[in-house]
């Protein structure tokens, strides 16, 4: 009679357990979208934004989520010190860090040599007047000596150049629209690094006159930001996104949220994340 009475009592206590279980589960998946949903409308943007045609949602798929550890993720970028071999080549270092991430054996030397589009033909016209290439279609400069840099359709086209090379079914997207705070944590939260345009140390953009020349193929005057920067986001807390910066930084570097954000945008929301093709 005890013994039944026992194994009635453990069986009504699983079964309350389980339920409590169920409810605390179920509760914090619930706070999770709520929490999610706020930062939207607190923003005033669009939950269901697409980026070169692809959801939030879309652009996770195939990624392992991070762990969240008392509100902070961070995803094992690995760190690439760009200097001294690369005192210009931001770009290409991160381009190597996020294909590193991804499982790929390279390095941004490798990536630099043999996938990067560049020309450094820089020179004064009679006038004085500096002419060079279009960093929207080349790196302009010399990543390994001196130059300016390339925006995020050069480089998303480099990388897609290396997975053509290596393993198809991975595709850099330059992001077409301008991703807000709330897609980037939601990205973040599914395990997806993020290649961003912002500057060096998040410090506000210098327009030095050296960074102004002519197009040469358009006639068009271009101005590079002096102090304009590529780093891997990977990261997030309440206060700051976590970087992996190339400038001479040895591990994942914060910086506030805010002002990684104003130079972000100052930088025309340039950003690459690569889709991993479901086979």
């Amino acid at each position: 009679m005890q013994n039944k009475i026992l194994v009635l009592v453990l069986g009504i206590a699983l079964a309350v357990s389980s339920v409590i279980a169920d409810y605390v589960y179920t509760q914090s998946v619930f706070e999770a979208r709520v929490e999610e949903r706020d930062k939207y409308v607190r923003l005033n943007v669009n939950p269901h934004m697409t980026y070169n045609g692809y959801t939030v949602e879309q652009l996770a798929e195939g990624y392992e989520k991070p762990i969240n550890m008392f509100g902070k993720i961070v995803i094992d970028v690995p760190v690439i010190n760009q200097h001294p071999e690369l005192p210009v080549g931001c770009e290409p270092v991160c381009a190597a860090a996020l294909l590193q991430y991804l499982g790929f054996e390279t390095d941004h030397f490798d990536f630099t040599d043999n996938y990067l589009p560049r020309d450094d033909n820089f020179y004064y016209d009679e006038d004085k007047v500096l002419h060079g290439p279009d960093p929207r279609l080349v790196f302009a400069g010399d990543p390994y000596e001196w130059g300016y840099g390339c925006n995020s359709d050069v480089l998303a086209e480099a990388m897609n150049r290396f997975f053509y090379d290596n393993n198809d079914t991975y595709t850099a997207l330059s992001l077409d629209s301008q991703l807000n705070s709330a897609d980037i944590e939601k990205l973040i939260d599914n395990g997806v690094p993020i290649i961003v345009w912002a500057s060096i140390d998040m410090k506000p953009f210098n327009y030095r006159s050296p960074s102004t020349w002519i197009i040469d193929t358009t006639g068009e005057e271009y101005t590079w930001y002096g102090n304009s920067h590529t780093l891997v986001l990977c990261g997030y807390d309440n206060s700051c996104y976590y970087f992996m910066d190339p400038n001479d930084k040895e591990e994942i570097t914060p910086y506030l949220k805010t002002s990684f954000l104003n130079r972000f945008e100052e930088n025309g929301f340039q950003a690459i994340a690569v889709k991993i093709d479901q086979l």
